[in-house]
């Protein structure tokens, strides 16, 4: 899986042909990472033979900064849409939110008052398999119908979506509007009055992405200083999930 991840963003960011020659391949580089994401590695406590914990973040801050881990997400997302025999760009989408807690650090969170949690908020867009299209972070005080705004980037770069499956927490006008000046019929799944456990359309699918994202311990708990690094860190752990998915498909 790391083989071909390593591939994916050598292919988009190659090394430059001027300059100081990279030193670490990049396959060593993700393997540090995934210790970081998967094991909740401290920086300064990779595993030996790893790089210095300085090259290792400074290759990550330079993919942040390029945009370089969402367009290999999209690339990888593409593939196993195809492996499936789906077209390569979605046509529809889920949507929903995340609250998780922060540590002691510094850096915006807020105080989500429907979980009773204070920390930071996870905008997540997925497709109808279940692979991440956006992820963005925002402070936990924001509305969710408030936090689809920040999806905006995404919508634009898939826009071939059509139609996104959102919860009740999203109802309202602004929602709706803010969708459909983007070309995508919103519609809301859930029942009111529900009792007890029910098992709602499309939605489940969403709340199963963030059970296996859940898996790498980084996510569990919020330590990151900046929303930006926060969301590159959920982006890092769905290149490793979506990674290993396509891997799956294509063993024989």
């Amino acid at each position: 899986m790391l083989v071909r991840l390593a591939a994916t963003i050598d292919a988009i960011d190659p090394p430059a042909s001027v300059g100081r020659p990279r030193v670490w391949p990049t396959l060593v580089i993700l393997q540090a990472l995934w210790h970081v994401a998967r094991d909740d590695r401290a920086w300064r406590r990779l595993p030996s033979g790893s790089p210095p914990h300085q090259t290792v973040w400074s290759r990550l801050r330079g993919w942040q900064l390029r945009a370089v881990l969402d367009r290999a997400l999209a690339v990888l997302v593409a593939c196993r849409r195809l492996a499936a025999g789906r077209k390569g760009r979605p046509t529809a989408a889920i949507v929903d939110t995340q609250s998780v807690r922060t540590g002691p650090q510094r850096g915006p969170r807020g105080y989500d008052a429907n979980k009773k949690i204070k920390g930071r908020k996870r905008v997540l867009m997925i497709d109808t398999q279940g692979d991440p299209l956006g992820v963005r972070v925002v402070p936990a005080d924001i509305q969710d119908r408030d936090a689809l705004r920040v999806l905006a980037p995404d919508l634009a770069a898939h826009v071939s979506l059509l139609l996104v499956w959102l919860d009740r927490g999203f109802a309202g006008d602004d929602p709706r509007a803010f969708l459909q000046r983007h070309g995508v019929t919103p519609e809301i799944v859930g029942t009111i009055g529900r009792k007890g456990f029910q098992v709602e359309p499309r939605r489940w699918k969403i709340e199963q992405t963030f059970g296996c994202l859940q898996r790498y311990r980084r996510l569990r708990v919020d330590d990151e200083m900046s929303n930006e690094t926060s969301r590159h860190m959920t982006i890092l752990a769905s290149l490793f999930m979506t990674g290993m998915r396509l891997e799956r498909m294509l063993r024989p």
